[in-house]
């Protein structure tokens, strides 16, 4: 009996440390692209960028929380989980994007920074200039004599 649960144990303790544990996100190599939109009260932002090997998963948006006085950025960080360090990956920078939906920033922020490992793109956003909004008259143009 104590044979059994002996090698039960070693077995259990075998297999939890065989399984591949997922690595901590990092920052991806570079971002090409960003669009940011308000779309039902949400800010959704979509970037495309690359990873510079294969076995990159879960491409994401992260808010980075930054305290600067009066400025008009929120800054969020495109990350990625990397493929573990002894998986066979191709050696070749590899496009990923992602999406996400975010609260609307504070009053006064009109620009969106995403950071990536090698470079960093700003974008503003803003609503749609509405329609039929009031505006100044503009004075005709004199006609020609």
């Amino acid at each position: 009996m104590r044979r059994l649960l002996a090698a039960l144990a070693i077995a259990t303790l075998a297999a939890a440390t065989a399984t591949a544990s997922a690595a901590a996100p990092q920052l991806i190599c570079k971002v090409d692209k960003v669009s940011a939109v308000v779309e039902r009260g949400h800010l959704v932002i979509t970037a495309s960028g690359a990873v510079r090997t294969g076995g990159w998963t879960l491409p994401r948006l992260r808010w980075k929380q930054v305290r600067i006085p009066e400025s008009d950025t929120e800054v969020y960080e495109f990350i990625a989980s990397p493929p573990l360090a002894n998986a066979m990956v191709i050696q070749a920078l590899l496009p990923v994007t992602a999406t996400g939906t975010f609260p609307l920033p504070r009053y006064g922020t009109t620009k969106i920074k995403i950071v990536a490992e090698t470079n960093n793109i700003t974008v503003a956003y803003g609503l749609a200039p509405m329609t039929g909004s009031a505006t100044a008259a503009a004075r005709p143009p004199k006609p020609y004599r």
